[in-house]
């Protein structure tokens, strides 16, 4: 029997990423040539964006289970094994069949041991990503790729940087039609160091328009300056300067 290719195993089309490469892509450890061809990939692909931020929520995606709670396990519990809960094993067996279980479990034991030798004050390196917040009241909500938005929402925006450079949020209607959802005024800091969980001053407000449209996160390197992008199209990423890259978040407006 010969060894199973885990390069072949993907979800979506055939051109699409395998998933092990949207891994790699997700932990950083593909070439830049290999990463910058899948983060384009991945802008211009709802699949492959859905995808991608199913792998950065990781367990916190999993309705009904604590990612703290079950690293906490791991640490803990690696020489007494315990089932997985039921919620959590069927989403395993839904989204990846049964290598997946083995797979998460060896992704979790890295996690383990690389927050156990990572020297402290360090930070590993990511990749792009782009968190959206829904504004409800006093306080604000993280909301997913693919959600359900209304007319009026208030958004505001929060990013992973891989490295320093420019950003900007772009949002593209389902005509094409392409807007800057941020920044809101001129004038406004773009360029900012390597980081997670950035945070992007003010909130844009979702217009009345009903349908589909995504947001791309657009970062420039510093010597391109502040992204100036075209549309391609409704479904595809925006057109950017060379060596720019971009990820998208989808959601869908509904009266």
């Amino acid at each position: 029997m010969s060894p199973l290719d885990f390069n072949k195993l993907r979800t979506g089309r055939p051109e699409c990423p395998s998933d092990l490469t949207l891994d790699r892509l997700h932990t950083g450890e593909l070439p830049r040539e290999k990463a910058v061809e899948a983060e384009r990939h991945v802008a211009g692909c709802a699949d492959c964006g859905a995808r991608m931020a199913e792998r950065r929520a990781g367990f916190g995606a999993i309705d009904g289970v604590d990612p703290r709670a079950m690293l906490a396990r791991i640490r803990t519990g690696l020489d007494r094994p315990a089932p997985l809960p039921e919620r959590l094993s069927g989403w395993l067996r839904r989204q990846f069949a049964p290598l997946a279980v083995a797979a998460v479990a060896a992704v979790a034991l890295v996690v383990v041991t690389q927050e156990q030798v990572q020297p402290e004050g360090t930070r590993m390196k990511g990749s792009l990503g782009l968190y959206v917040f829904r504004l409800a009241g006093d306080h604000s909500e993280e909301v997913i790729s693919g959600g359900v938005f209304a007319p009026g929402d208030r958004l505001r925006f929060a990013v992973d940087l891989p490295s320093e450079g420019h950003v900007t949020v772009l949002g593209i209607e389902s005509s094409g039609a392409l807007y800057t959802a941020w920044p809101l005024e001129p004038g406004v800091q773009t360029r900012f160091a390597a980081g997670s969980r950035i945070e992007l001053s003010g909130a844009v407000s979702l217009d009345e328009k009903p349908g589909r449209e995504t947001f791309h996160l657009v970062q420039c390197p510093v010597e391109v300056g502040p992204p100036v992008c075209t549309s391609g199209g409704a479904d595809a990423a925006p057109v950017c300067p060379y060596g720019c890259v971009s990820t998208p978040f989808v959601l869908v407006k509904k009266p």
